[in-house]
This record gives structure tokens, sequence and C-alpha cells, in this order.
């Protein structure tokens, strides 16, 4: 329902680059809109498979 009743779309952007740059990932506008129908398990797989971290769980 995401869009239909709020829009999230800049919120959720925001959280990306702020979650997956502690992780070493350099989120790029272009990366966030192939994410942006991605759900949460999707997005980390896809930035861990472009950008491997290490030590963090």
């Amino acid at each position: 329902m995401d869009g239909v009743i709020i829009d999230t779309e800049k919120i959720w952007k925001q959280a990306e680059k702020e979650i997956f740059s502690y992780f070493g990932v350099q989120v790029t506008e272009e990366h966030s809109k192939i994410t942006q129908s991605m759900t949460t398990s999707e997005v980390t797989k896809f930035w861990y498979e472009k950008f491997p971290w290490t030590h963090k769980s």
C-alpha cells in the first residue's frame, strides 16, 4: 500500500542512504530508482552484491 495512502518514497530513499552508507555502500540516485520497487530483503541483497560488507551482521 506504499504510495496509495501515504507516499513514503522520500523517507525510504533517505533511510536507504543512511543505513547502507554505514556499510560502505555508495547509494546513487540511479541505483535508488532500481531498488524502489524491491522488498527490504531484495534491497539488502542488491546492495550486498554490489558492495559486500564484512565484520557486520
